[in-house]
C-alpha cells in the first residue's frame, strides 16, 4: 500500500506515505509512515504504524504521528548520523 498526502509541520510541507518494507521493521500488518520534506531541507522522517490506523487517520492524526516519527539519518536526540542505505 503506498499513498500520499500532504501535511504542514515545523514550517514546512511534507509529503507523507505509507511504505511496507519487512526490511525496515515492519511485521504483517503493519507499514512505515514516510514523511519527506518539500524541498528537501530536513531530514526525513519515518514511524511504524498498524494498517488498520491508515485507513482512518485524520490531518491531525498525521500531525501527531510525525512528532513521534524519528529522523532519518539522525539518532533520538536529531544528531546527524548516516543516512538509510534505501534514501537518495
Amino acid at each position: 500500500m503506498e499513498r500520499w498526502k500532504t501535511i504542514e509541520a515545523d514550517d514546512c510541507t511534507w509529503h507523507v506515505r505509507a511504505v511496507k518494507n519487512p526490511d525496515l521493521g515492519t511485521e504483517p500488518g503493519q507499514s512505515i509512515l514516510e514523511f519527506q520534506p518539500e524541498g528537501g531541507t530536513l531530514p526525513p522522517r519515518r514511524l511504524v504504524v498498524d494498517d488498520a490506523a491508515l485507513e482512518t487517520m485524520t490531518d491531525e492524526d498525521l500531525r501527531f504521528a510525525y512528532l513521534k516519527a524519528l529522523p532519518i539519518g539522525g539518532d533520538h536526540y536529531g544528531r546527524p548520523g548516516k543516512r538509510m542505505t534505501d534514501m537518495k
